[in-house]
């Protein structure tokens, strides 16, 4: 475990009380993007430097249980899950001082963590929910906090910021599957009403594509409709840009002093990114693990945009990250007019719904040292936190217990 102390001249210093820093490495889940987690995990694993960390992996399944074993860290292994996890240990948080997980069991093994690395995508994972779990075992963890991590997942929240920030948005229309099932047609009118087709329906909290359609006229719209609120509760439908418009992605990084990468333009194959864009056309890697993901994504780099422009989405991409309290890394995903330069700001993607370490490999930063940076930023601010008073004694229940508080009579 961690220690901050004092040396002789008042510095503070970590101790370590054993050679490595424990990182938990958290993947998996309840969510539509389980799979695409676990690819994401694996490549991290392989990056992360072994001499420094010790890593514990934290497998999440499908229905929600925590499960250990370093079987969890090899690809080959996942062709028979149940097997898997018949052959690891479940474990729930904990925290014995400081926080960790609880091996499940005749002997109910403790292992303490110095940090959390969460790798998830999607639900419960990206959404703020797992982060919820660190705050209140007190772990420190790698990323956005609970807040940032909700609204950052939640496109119609997001959205909202972005114009409060005052920064252009497409145009776009929101609902729940609530308001459809109740009364369809007055939705497609809405829709109709604030936007022209073609259009993009989305889940107003989903990732990688999954749930995803273009709408363009009144019958695949309502087909793309019903496809969305599968996945969630909240749907959300945008314009399509048209032509001259295209996608540029930049990425932020950092705790108190924040900085951006440079920008890119992803080359998709249609005119929504797939998930077979974004994570069906790796290969391996080197160590024979899946390379699937982001980074097999065709790409321009540097975006093919002017140095002003570039200026303007950068320091966008930083007021963004830092008015989610940003600490970490996240992607922020925009729309350029290439002829006016004008911009709007689509999304922004967490981690791991980007680590966006190919941005930070051209900005100087291997995707190594990213993940050095991204755990020591965790640790930094889990000493930040530690200056908040969260408990306070008032000694109002022994009062009222005694019957002495005025006004109030024992039940």
């Amino acid at each position: 475990m961690l220690e901050v102390g004092k040396n002789n001249d008042n510095v503070a210093i970590i101790n370590l009380m054993h050679k490595k820093i424990r990182v938990g490495l958290l993947f998996g889940g309840r969510s539509v993007e389980h799979e695409v987690s676990v690819v994401s995990a694996l490549q991290a694993y392989e990056k992360i430097d072994k001499d420094k960390y010790d890593v514990l992996p934290i497998y999440i399944d499908k229905t929600g249980h925590f499960f250990t074993g370093h079987k969890f860290l090899n690809i080959k292994n996942y062709k028979d899950v149940q097997s898997l996890l018949f052959s690891s240990t479940q474990v729930i948080p904990a925290n014995k001082i400081t926080g960790g997980f609880l091996r499940q069991g005749f002997f109910n093994k403790f292992e303490p963590i110095d940090v959390a690395f969460p790798l998830f995508h999607g639900a419960f994972g990206e959404d703020g929910c797992i982060q919820g779990v660190f705050e209140m075992y007190g772990i420190p963890y790698v990323g956005l906090d609970v807040t940032g991590s909700a609204v950052a997942m939640d496109k119609i929240m997001s959205k909202a910021l972005f114009k409060e920030l005052g920064f252009n948005v497409g145009k776009y229309s929101w609902f729940t599957r609530r308001d459809w099932i109740a009364d369809s047609q007055k939705i497609l009118k809405q829709i109709q009403d604030e936007i022209e087709f073609p259009m993009f329906v989305k889940p107003a909290s989903g990732g990688s594509s999954i749930g995803a359609g273009k709408a363009v006229d009144l019958d695949s719209l309502q087909f793309a409709i019903e496809v969305a609120s599968a996945f969630s509760e909240k749907i959300i439908v945008e314009e399509a840009f048209g032509e001259g418009i295209i996608e540029v992605n930049c990425s932020a990084l950092g705790y108190r002093d924040i900085k951006a990468s440079v920008c890119e333009q992803p080359v998709k194959s249609e005119e929504l990114l797939s998930f077979s864009d974004k994570y069906m056309k790796g290969g391996k890697s080197k160590s024979g693990q899946s390379a699937g993901g982001m980074e097999t994504l065709s790409r321009i780099i540097p975006a093919p945009i002017s140095k002003k422009l570039t200026a303007k989405i950068q320091d966008a991409t930083v007021k963004i990250f830092k008015a989610l309290d940003g600490c970490g890394v996240a992607r922020t995903d925009f729309f350029v007019d290439t002829k006016t330069e004008k911009f709007w700001v689509n999304e922004i993607n967490s981690p791991p719904g980007s680590l966006a370490f190919y941005l930070w490999e051209k900005s100087g930063v291997t995707y190594r040292e990213l993940l050095d940076k991204l755990i020591e930023m965790a640790l930094e601010r889990n000493e930040e936190k530690k200056k908040t008073t969260y408990v306070f004694e008032s000694g109002l229940l022994a009062m009222m217990a005694s019957g002495k508080v005025a006004g109030r009579k024992n039940s």
